[in-house]
């Protein structure tokens, strides 16, 4: 038997035997605050979704409507989750001040999100 194969939970490697538990240097916050992201788009997005739905079946929007208000809404709740899970993880590690925290960073992020959007994109203007 070769010295490749002498560990079950290794491979072989040119310079000799390699765990596979061996950990990359460095640590996963990045890759962490991306999948943040992706739960707070699928989470948001669902949410305007269904909204969205109910509103189309009662005829007050149209489906070009639905469709781009959940992409917004999908792409700020991203946003808003990934910052809100980066000031989180800088300010604790657990317990209700990291959960504060995130709550207070999404809804300022959304806060600014609503105040920046066009007001043209609001149904509540009079387009007279």
């Amino acid at each position: 038997m070769t010295d490749y194969y002498r560990y079950p939970s290794s491979y072989p490697y040119p310079h000799g035997a390699v765990p596979y538990d061996i950990e990359p240097a460095g640590d996963n916050r990045c890759s962490n605050l991306v999948r943040l992201a992706a739960l707070g788009a699928v989470v948001g997005g669902a949410v305007a979704a269904a909204s969205n739905v109910g509103r189309l079946q009662r005829a007050e929007i149209d489906i070009n409507r639905v469709l781009v208000d959940t992409a917004k809404t999908a792409a700020a709740s991203a946003v808003a989750t990934a910052v809100a899970g980066a000031a989180a993880n800088a300010v604790a590690e657990q317990g209700l001040t990291r959960l504060g925290v995130m709550f207070a960073a999404g809804a300022a992020v959304l806060y600014g999100f609503e105040r920046w959007q066009s007001p043209y994109d609001s149904d509540e203007v009079d387009y007279v």
